[in-house]
């Protein structure tokens, strides 16, 4: 039966309240749930590792274009560009300056001083962290260097007309003390002062016909030729090193050879197909290398004797890596490692989340980290 139709305005304001009741709760419910919920939610970071956020100190912030003109240098940045070379401290702000004029400058970093040279030219400058020290120009184009014992610094120049020479120069003040030329020996890869302060080595190679054998010239440290040795074995051999006795250890980009410099003959010999530095720390040296060209890289304990310890994996790309007394330093893409070749395990593995361009040690346990976005200081525990 139809309700009489005088009621049903009545029932419907009826229940137009009790909706308007029921929304009014609904409000309030929703307030009050608000309300119980934080100011800001912090949820853990899965690309960080738990040991960063205590490490991790933000110097200051960059991006990609600058992050590859910085360079960490003792407790500070070198920031270089083609007319100005900058040391900043750490929050970015300017300790000093030197206006350069350099079409492609870099830097070659020491223990104590870091020499700017020019990939385009034939201009250098050298400071230390209390301020410039010289600048000059060579004749030819500084195309590698090392710092030595004492003041020394031996400079790889590119002449016209010529295989390579090595020039010695004083760090303090930019004057050439002497230079090595190589008219028949081969053409200059690489120089490396040995342990023990007294000589220098200096990598060439050797074109003879189809042949490319690598061969060694050893100099005291007042330019004296003190020795040579002409390998047996073929290809390229630009980086120089030394094991913990002392003896030498030379490597191409896919073999290391342990050299008996007494005898000339190779102690040693190890294949690999992608070998990317050989790096020397207080526990003997670490090989950077591969298991197949393309892939990931590994970290290799090396000894005397050319025996290899166990890979301590790093990932497809690496820079290059730092070295404080038994612990190597260096990135790939957005993890810092450091590798502890006494223990022959990582002692650290954190995610920046940027990607690092390059890194060095400020002191024995503190990392100063040039990334893609910033500086970061990191402390290893």
């Amino acid at each position: 039966m139809t309700p009489p139709r005088a009621y049903q305005p009545h029932r419907s304001k009826a229940s137009l309240v009790i909706l308007i009741l029921l929304a009014f709760l609904l409000l309030a419910a929703a307030v009050a749930l608000a309300l119980s919920i934080p100011e800001q939610t912090v949820l853990p970071d899965a690309t960080e590792s738990v040991d960063l956020a205590a490490a991790a100190q933000l110097g200051f912030t960059c991006d990609a274009t600058e992050a590859q003109r910085l360079y960490p240098f003792g407790q500070g940045i070198v920031k270089l560009t083609h007319n100005r070379l900058a040391f900043l401290s750490l929050d970015g702000s300017e300790v000093f300056a030197r206006e350069i004029d350099m079409v492609s400058p870099y830097a070659v970093v020491g223990s104590s001083r870091l020499l700017a040279a020019d990939r385009g030219g034939t201009s250098f400058a050298i400071i230390d962290e209390t301020g410039p020290l010289t600048t000059g120009t060579r004749e030819g184009r500084i195309v590698g260097a090392v710092f030595g014992p004492g003041n020394l610094l031996a400079l790889v120049e590119d002449r016209h007309d010529s295989t390579g020479v090595v020039a010695i120069v004083d760090s303090t003040t930019g004057e050439l003390q002497y230079e090595c030329h190589f008219p028949e020996s081969g053409y200059v890869l690489s120089v490396q002062f040995t342990p023990d302060g007294q000589s220098f080595d200096v990598a060439l190679v050797n074109a003879d016909g189809l042949s490319t054998r690598p061969v060694l010239k050893r100099f005291a440290l007042d330019g004296e030729a003190v020795g040579q040795r002409i390998l047996d074995v073929q290809g390229l051999y630009p980086v120089l090193n030394y094991d913990e006795g002392g003896q030498l250890v030379i490597s191409s980009d896919s073999n290391v050879t342990g050299v008996d410099y007494a005898t000339g003959q190779p102690r040693f010999s190890i294949d690999l197909p992608r070998i990317e530095s050989l790096s020397d720390t207080a526990s003997g040296l670490v090989v950077l290398a591969g298991e197949r060209v393309s892939g990931k890289l590994g970290l290799y304990p090396l000894s005397g004797s050319g025996q290899m310890g166990l890979r301590t994996e790093v990932g497809e790309v690496a820079t290059a890596p730092a070295v404080s007394g038994s612990l190597l330093a260096l990135g790939s893409s957005t993890r810092v490692l450091v590798y502890d070749a006494k223990t022959q395990s990582l002692r650290l593995d954190a995610n920046l989340a940027a990607e690092i361009v390059r890194l060095a040690f400020s002191d024995p346990k503190t990392l100063t980290v040039v990334t893609s976005t910033g500086v970061r200081r990191l402390t290893i525990q």
